[in-house]
């Protein structure tokens, strides 16, 4: 089995753990769109996913997708990447926390980036200005090591 392989594998096993500790029903779409997400390494959206499942599913409504993504991304499987409508895999599934992003523009590659720190500042900054965060989403877009490098 390759690294690739295998370290999808152990983030499939984690996924169905946390879901089985915590009575979530993760059921076979909702583990397949998982699975396709995590296997990605960057920013994947419901239309490719929809591809991904064509092979196995056939053709799958696009609000079938939808349900399973808002339930990944609801319970802490996946991120929404805002500012590509797009999604990736949670680096820490079961650890509640506030992350930030790095979006390279050119090949794609995403990192998450766990900051408690940074989200509490700026979660504390908004009502010192008279303003109600509803939802923090901070990305940072520019070019990862590799691609500067080129």
């Amino acid at each position: 089995m390759s690294d690739a392989a295998h370290c999808l594998a152990e983030r499939l096993a984690h996924a169905e753990a946390f879901a089985a500790k915590h009575g979530l029903m993760l059921t076979p779409l909702r583990k397949q769109v998982y699975a396709l997400v995590a296997a990605t390494g960057r920013p994947i959206g419901a239309y490719d996913l929809l591809a991904g499942l064509e092979p196995e599913r056939g053709r799958v409504p696009p609000t079938t997708v939808y349900r399973a993504l808002d339930f990944l991304v609801e319970h802490g499987f996946v991120h929404r990447i805002e500012s590509r409508n797009a999604f990736v895999a949670c680096c820490e599934i079961g650890k509640p926390h506030q992350s930030q992003f790095l979006i390279c523009e050119r090949c794609g590659d995403t990192v998450e980036i766990p900051g408690e720190e940074l989200a509490e500042r700026l979660s504390a900054t908004a009502p010192a200005q008279g303003f109600e965060v509803h939802k923090q989403v901070v990305e940072l877009s520019g070019l990862c090591g590799e691609c500067k490098a080129k």
